[in-house]
């Protein structure tokens, strides 16, 4: 079932790339496209839409199914800490992550400031064992994927959502060790884990 589900995956990016490439090549040059007419500028923005919804739709599947294995990463790109509003956006998304590969879980944040934090990159990596998980797809399309993480430096609940049809996830980190109310939400891609 997985060997076909990734042919059929593979076959649509090719299929993907073929169009992308009959667009660029259509549209390239600059003389081409003012001599557009109306109609045709029409339909150049309706193949172009119909394809970025075909590739959100694959990266869609690929998280999801990410997702179930409990094999992924999210690569966080904007940071928000507790109930202050405080936000951090432009992070650098391999600093600032959340990940799971089996029973392992790390959660990452690493802010550009003066402070090297207690991980050395201005924030806190904390590593745990994953229990309790919990995948379920609610009525508009949207994948949850709830868990509890437990390390020598870490006790909490994360809550991740992937929005339908694309790769774009929120993560909810809640401590839930004694005297911490800190809690951390993280935005970004949610894509499957390859140790490279």
């Amino acid at each position: 079932m997985k060997k076909l589900l990734l042919c059929m995956i593979i076959a649509c990016l090719g299929i993907s790339y073929a169009s992308a490439q009959d667009i660029y090549d259509d549209y390239k040059t600059p003389a081409k496209q003012e001599k557009l007419t109306k109609e045709e500028k029409k339909a150049r923005k309706e193949k172009e839409k119909h394809l970025q919804a075909f590739n959100d739709s694959v990266a869609f599947k690929f998280a999801n199914a990410a997702l179930r294995e409990g094999q992924f990463v999210l690569l966080a790109t904007r940071v928000e800490l507790g109930n202050m509003g405080a936000m951090e956006y432009g992070l650098n998304d391999h600093t600032n992550f959340v990940y799971q590969v089996g029973k392992e879980a790390v959660i990452q944040i690493a802010f550009n400031g003066p402070n090297p934090g207690f991980n050395g990159m201005g924030g806190i990596t904390c590593r745990g064992n994953v229990t309790n998980s919990k995948y379920s797809v609610d009525k508009k399309g949207n994948a949850h994927y709830d868990f509890s993480v437990f390390g020598s430096d870490i006790s909490a609940q994360v809550m991740i959502t992937v929005y339908a049809e694309s790769n774009q996830a929120i993560a909810y980190v809640e401590p839930t060790f004694a005297g911490s109310n800190m809690s951390i939400t993280l935005h970004g891609e949610l894509r499957p884990y390859k140790k490279e």
